[in-house]
């Protein structure tokens, strides 16, 4: 059974199925450092797009390791949005 919601404008909206999936933040820490071993830099969005998961997900494990000192957060450049 799928939940959807309606909105003012009559659109029905509801999750993808894939969404249902969770990542254990141990397993995204470990993606997230072999991206950035690949790449010194990456925006949040392109971490996000290699990763199969929920964005608040990318975003907790990318806190944690900024906790931990892993990482260290800075302004995004063009250069940083482009594939080597």
């Amino acid at each position: 059974m799928s939940i959807t919601l309606d909105d003012e404008e009559g659109v029905i909206k509801g999750a993808h199925y894939y969404l249902y999936k969770r990542r254990s933040l141990e397993d995204l820490e470990t993606e997230i450092l072999k991206l950035l071993e690949e790449r010194e830099t990456l925006p949040l969005s392109a971490i996000w797009r290699k990763l199969n998961c929920h964005l608040w997900e990318v975003s907790a494990a990318l806190r944690h390791l900024k906790k931990k000192g892993l990482v260290e957060e800075s302004d995004a450049t063009l250069d940083d949005y482009h594939d080597d």
